[in-house]
């Protein structure tokens, strides 16, 4: 996780209180008062410092995307998987098994490490990008529990520590500042800079894609993911994307959203941008169920340790509108959408 404190974000943010009123059972049945940061006006894309390597998806196979008639390619799939493509209709609820991922949980910057040695890293506790793609990725055959032992280094400041697959953390770290993605100026999905400005959009669907693809060369660019901005988008558009993702293709949405905005997060204090993986739904509930890595028990800022969490679907949406959109390939930039 990172803050909004950053120039950059902090610039084009407003707090206002709004009141979001969800009708209908099937998607809430109630109304809700909660704190909210907008943004003023969409960020507009900037000339870039520093841009990290954005891969261009293939035009014809994004068209296909948004059109919701791509199927995965590796033979995994939902139990809406027999559904034709497009889809017509996708079942009220669904919900992957989270058996695994739940106990995924990013370090504290400080404390003792697998090996036992003491360390003190603030960046570690901004690894929710990585967290969150860790979890997605267990369902394209990752091994998030089974990575073994490794030392892993923070590129941003050279700190050394040692990890092992409590809490699936050595998976994690190896996204973070391992993997290595074709025509990437650095290794992992981290950026370089200390302190570090965490995951971009771009970032994560490259990764995800990079490591669902098996390291296809060839193929990875346009192989399942792709950015959904949140103005260009709705919450219809978000249900449906997360519907076809878990029903059909058996896999989560991986969303940035404002953390103080999730029932698992305390309301007050500075706006925090987040990412969390959306594993399911209940249309009858109007709930998604998510997974946040970042702990209560490490510092992070989560009023809990793993899991898997429900919110409301137009609560969801709401976190997910209150970054504001900064759609610049610019080192630190890229906010305000899901990754699909």
């Amino acid at each position: 996780m990172w803050t909004l404190s950053r120039a950059r974000r902090s610039a084009h943010a407003t707090l206002l209180i709004a009141t979001v009123v969800v009708l209908g059972a099937g998607l809430l049945g109630q109304v809700y008062l909660i704190q909210r940061v907008l943004a003023a006006r969409a960020a507009a894309p900037a000339e870039p410092v520093f841009s990290v390597a954005i891969a261009a998806q293939n035009p014809a196979w994004l068209a296909r995307k948004l059109a919701f008639t791509m199927r995965r390619g590796d033979g995994g799939s939902g139990a809406w998987a027999a559904c034709a493509a497009p889809c017509a209709a996708y079942p009220s609820r669904a919900l992957l098994n989270t058996a695994v991922i739940a106990a995924t949980l990013e370090p504290g910057s400080q404390g003792t490490d697998s090996a036992g040695q003491p360390y003190n890293d603030h960046n570690l506790t901004k690894l929710c990008g990585p967290g969150a793609a860790a979890n997605a990725l267990f369902f394209w055959g990752a091994p998030l529990a089974h990575s073994g032992v490794g030392a892993f280094t923070d590129t941003a400041n050279h700190v050394t520590t040692r990890w092992n697959d409590d809490h699936n953390r050595s998976y994690l770290l190896y996204l973070g500042w391992y993997a290595a993605l074709p025509g990437w100026p650095h290794a992992g999905m981290m950026d370089t800079h200390d302190p570090s400005a965490g995951v971009t959009l771009y970032a994560m669907r490259d990764g995800l894609n990079w490591e669902a693809s098996r390291h296809d060369t060839a193929g990875w660019k346009s192989y399942f993911y792709t950015i959904t901005w949140w103005n260009h988008s709705s919450a219809k558009d978000l249900h449906r994307a997360v519907a076809d993702d878990v029903a059909v293709a058996g896999v989560p949405v991986v969303a940035e959203v404002q953390a103080r905005l999730l029932p698992t997060w305390e309301p007050d204090g500075r706006p925090i941008n987040h990412f969390v993986t959306i594993v399911g739904y209940d249309d009858a509930k109007g709930e998604y169920y998510y997974t946040d890595t970042c702990g209560h028990s490490t510092g992070c800022g989560s009023l809990a340790d793993g899991g898997v969490h429900s919110v409301p679907q137009g609560q969801m949406w709401a976190a997910i509108a209150a970054i504001p959109v900064n759609t610049s390939t610019a080192d630190g930039a890229g906010d305000g959408g899901y990754v699909w």
